[in-house]
């Protein structure tokens, strides 16, 4: 009779991946970075990539390593957060040379950090996904000194 039944199929993993446009990890060692997308018809430079480009509708890129410093324009200590993030964790706007500003999580201790101050690209877990796994992406920390 048991042979009859079907075996239930297990559930697999909720795997989350951040799209490969916005960070590149390689696979030599060398440091992560993001990736802005410089628009082949006017110039303009973005992240993440807009299609088509809001100044001039292009819709022809090339993708601009971004500088892996920045400057913390301003952040917040979030104490209540949403499901699959341990709280406290600290979210903030970074300006980086390319004139563009970065909207990351940022990785440290709630109280420790100044607008202001030079921070720089890491990468570290976010969040955890359903089924309690971590999703990682990228973040800002302080530059060691």
């Amino acid at each position: 009779m048991a042979e009859g039944k079907k075996k239930k199929k297990e559930k697999e993993p909720d795997i989350t991946f951040f799209h490969p446009d916005l960070l590149e990890v390689p696979e030599d060692g060398s440091p992560p970075y993001l990736k802005g997308y410089k628009c082949k018809k006017c110039g303009k430079l973005d992240f993440p990539k807009l299609s088509p480009c809001p100044t001039c509708w292009g819709e022809e890129f090339e993708m601009i390593p971004l500088s892996r410093k920045g400057i913390l324009y301003s952040f917040a200590d979030i104490y209540i957060g949403q499901p699959g993030m341990d709280t406290p964790y600290i979210v903030g706007y970074i300006d980086l040379p390319e004139e563009i500003r970065i909207f990351a999580q940022l990785d440290g201790e709630v109280e420790s950090f100044k607008c202001d101050e030079e921070v720089e690209l890491t990468t570290g877990p976010i969040r955890m996904n359903q089924d309690g796994l971590p999703i990682i992406s990228y973040k800002f920390k302080k530059v060691s000194a």
